[in-house]
């Protein structure tokens, strides 16, 4: 029996949107890793030699100095969602994205959180009404680049570097990380406002038409009793 493409799509999208989670992000992570070799090896030791009545104590150790040493993996927040994404699609990948950034978030400044609510909550705008917008493709696909790659690559590549380093320094003098994240964050906070404004005015135009009809069609004298 074959397989549609839109099944597909949705089945990808829902096996990256657990490894995306939070808890699917530590299970893959090099620190619950190691953290878990460390642990099986400790159990080992139990099974083999014996560790005493601790034993427990000391698997839970192990794990916890292998989890504490690991370095830290790198945030990727992409889904990898091709440029033919359908609206459950990039939904899926805004869901994933606000979940990670639940525990990602702590690590941006105010003004970078700040921008990046009010572009989610445009594009989350914006994808709802996504039929609305299938009349203006090269919108479509702006906003479908904004939610697979631009605006990922740009948190993750900040996140990627060590806060103190993209906070402060000037590399030959030019702006810090975080300058240019929010350089970046505010033009596709004004982009994504931009189109989300052109889609409601779309549907404001369609009401505004629907008026016109209701008052042409009972304003008629010759509905009057």
């Amino acid at each position: 029996m074959a397989t549609s493409p839109g099944h597909s799509r949705r089945s990808v999208a829902t096996s990256n949107r657990f490894w995306g989670s939070f808890a699917g992000r530590w299970l893959g992570s090099s620190k619950n890793i190691v953290g878990s070799l460390l642990a099986g090896g400790a159990i080992a030791g139990q099974l083999f030699f014996g560790l005493g009545p601790l034993w427990p104590l000391v698997v839970a150790a192990s794990y916890g100095v292998g989890a504490l040493l690991a370095p830290r993996d790198k945030v990727d927040l992409r889904l990898g969602l091709s440029a033919g994404a359908s609206a459950e699609d990039l939904q899926a990948q805004l869901t994933v994205f606000r979940r990670a950034m639940k525990g990602e978030g702590s690590r941006l400044t105010d003004d970078a959180n700040a921008l990046l609510g009010k572009i989610l909550d445009a594009l989350d705008e914006i994808v709802a009404r996504w039929n609305e917008l299938s009349s203006a493709p090269d919108q479509q696909h702006v906003v479908v680049q904004m939610i697979t790659d631009y605006l990922p690559t740009s948190i993750q590549a900040f996140l990627n570097l060590p806060r103190t380093f993209a906070l402060t320094s000037r590399v030959e003098g030019k702006k810090t990380a975080h300058d240019e994240l929010i350089e970046q964050l505010t033009i596709l906070e004004k982009e994504s406002d931009r189109i989300r404004t052109a889609v409601l005015s779309r549907a404001v135009d369609a009401l505004s038409d629907q008026s016109r009809f209701l008052r042409d069609k009972f304003s008629r004298s010759d509905l009057q009793l």
